[in-house]
């Protein structure tokens, strides 16, 4: 009688197993697709109901509809509640507010806070999403911990929130967050400016932190703030502040900030003695300040020896309207040298700006 070598039996064995097993993992893999699309088509027709209600209440402005927003099955709610919350966050006014306030009827907010904790971080980063389109004041500290969540996604949605919500405690956190996890910086100074004056003092603090970037996003918020009252802080950090970037930062603020505070700090920041960049910087804000101070301190700027600085002063005379038209050109006329080439090649370009005269 014939018989495999027991190697050859063994190798089919082998084979055959792998191929059941491989047969097996398809099975599953089918069973598996089948039952998301399933469950998909499901959710799907759960939620084009609720969806449809949704969209007529914010039509109508929150007037009518609310009660049978009420009455969704839980279920119904859930599959429809992703589209429900983005509606929340773009809609405006009393359609608004009548969607918040269904939200709030139907417990929503009491969930988002328990679904902070969930180990999924998509449903924490929803969770969080919907609380800050709520603006609940009650929710930052739990939101606060987020800033230190595992997942970056979790991280960005709990800052857009905290900025929303816009409680002046939140300021803290979100400067430190910069320095732990690498938090995108214009996120987080966004945030801040949605804080508003509330964040200011944590602001001025934040100018003398150790960490350069935690000052430079400080800087940034306080000038989309608009914090008319921070020209002295700024110029104290000017003084001392030895990071280049840190330095840009002060004077770009100082010209979003503008008023007369403005123009010294400005005007030492173009001592010849400065990095270019920083002076080029310095003059286009002093363009911003605006007023006759910037406009005299930015015609003398024409004869600087740093062709940059002297041609971003003549454009940023230009930028000023008639002050800054005038003392164009009284050095035009004045001057034959290099101060009157941009004197008259800037009133060239502000003649083409404003197009041929009847």
């Amino acid at each position: 009688m014939n018989t495999l070598p027991l190697d050859t039996a063994w190798l089919t064995g082998v084979l055959i197993t792998l191929t059941g097993l491989i047969t097996a993992l398809v099975v599953v893999a089918v069973l598996m697709r089948t039952i998301r699309l399933l469950r998909d088509r499901r959710r799907e027709r759960l939620a084009a109901g609720p969806r449809r209600a949704l969209l007529a209440f914010v039509a109508e402005g929150g007037a009518e509809g609310a009660d049978d927003l009420l009455m969704i099955t839980p279920a119904a709610w859930r599959a429809a509640e992703p589209a429900a919350v983005a509606l929340l966050g773009k809609v405006r006014g009393d359609a608004r507010r009548a969607l918040a306030e269904v939200f709030e009827r139907r417990g929503a907010a009491r969930q988002a806070v328990a679904r902070l904790r969930h180990r999924d971080p998509v449903r924490r980063a929803r969770a969080a999403e919907l609380l800050g389109h709520l603006g609940r004041p009650d929710s930052a500290t739990a939101l606060h911990a987020l800033l230190d969540d595992t997942s970056p996604e979790v991280r960005v949605v709990a800052a857009r929130a905290l900025g929303a919500i816009g409680v002046p405690a939140s300021a803290r956190p979100l400067l430190a967050a910069l320095g732990r996890h690498g938090m995108p910086a214009h996120l987080v100074a966004f945030a801040l400016s949605q804080i508003g004056v509330g964040a200011v003092p944590a602001l001025h603090a934040a100018l003398g932190d150790a960490e350069p970037s935690v000052r430079a996003t400080a800087l940034q918020a306080l000038g989309l703030i608009g914090a008319l009252g921070s020209a002295a802080p700024i110029t104290e950090l000017l003084d001392h502040e030895p990071h280049p970037d840190v330095r840009l930062a002060a004077v770009r603020t100082l010209g979003r900030l503008g008023g007369r505070p403005a123009v010294a700090p400005l005007r030492a920041a173009m001592d010849p003695a400065r990095v270019p960049e920083l002076r080029v910087a310095a003059t286009r804000s002093l363009g911003e300040v605006g007023g006759p101070a910037a406009a005299d301190v930015l015609g003398s700027l024409l004869a600087d020896p740093d062709h940059r600085v002297a041609a971003e002063a003549a454009q940023a005379l230009r930028r000023l309207g008639e002050p800054g038209r005038r003392r164009l050109r009284e050095i035009a006329d004045s001057a034959a040298d290099e101060p009157g080439t941009h004197a008259r090649q800037a009133l060239a370009l502000l003649d083409l700006d404003e197009g041929p005269r009847p």
